[in-house]
């Protein structure tokens, strides 16, 4: 991509997160996006194909991430530990839980677009998928640890779900009411010491 076509690709993008963070997904406009852009409608399209392509572009780095920071809950990563409740797997899972903080605040316009501003995209239902998601893996990894005699007792589906989008409200929580950093990081260190130890308690004797 040339200097130019890059720089005109930044410009419909800074573009369209202003109208789509104004007017949502469906009632953003194209014709608009272009205008303040500085550019046709048709010219647009030669780096975009439609909307929901453009819509895409502005979140699906911020997917991936989350992505692969829930996917660090399934079983495969915690096999090779010697104690998955142990005092070093907490802060293990402290540090990855900050790092997707601070994405979130480092691209707190893409997460306000997928969970506020995202009906009528291909990513409208990312909260749920992201949590289904979840709860797949946290499911997986306690079955596990249940198997393999960490844990006692045997948690049913519905527990589990409930663990796992109980956790994922409480990041959309912090894109919802506009929380600070500093109020989002120790109220999600106020969760996660209240889901661990519920966890410790539910499944060992």
């Amino acid at each position: 991509m040339g200097e130019a076509s890059a720089e005109t690709k930044k410009k419909i993008l800074k573009s369209a997160t202003a109208e789509f963070l104004e007017k949502g997904f469906i009632n953003a406009s194209l014709r608009e996006i272009a205008a303040n852009a500085g550019l046709t409608t048709g010219a647009m399209y030669r780096h975009f194909k439609d909307k929901d392509a453009l819509f895409c572009a502005l979140v699906d780095k911020a997917i991936d991430f989350t992505t692969k920071t829930v996917m660090l809950a399934d079983s495969s990563h915690h096999m090779d530990l010697d104690n998955p409740i142990s005092k070093e797997h907490f802060e293990d899972e402290a540090k990855q839980t900050n790092e997707l903080l601070n994405y979130i605040f480092d691209n707190m316009d893409a997460f306000t677009l997928l969970l506020t501003k995202s009906a009528g995209s291909t990513h409208e239902h990312f909260q749920e998928e992201i949590c289904e998601l979840y709860t797949k893996n946290l499911e997986q990894t306690i079955n596990w640890m249940y198997k393999s005699k960490i844990s006692s007792k045997k948690i049913d589906k519905m527990t589990v779900h409930f663990i796992a989008s109980t956790l994922i409200n409480a990041f959309v929580e912090i894109i919802t009411h506009k929380m600070t950093k500093k109020a989002a990081f120790q109220y999600i260190q106020n969760i996660e010491d209240f889901t661990r130890y519920g966890m410790m308690g539910i499944s060992i004797d």
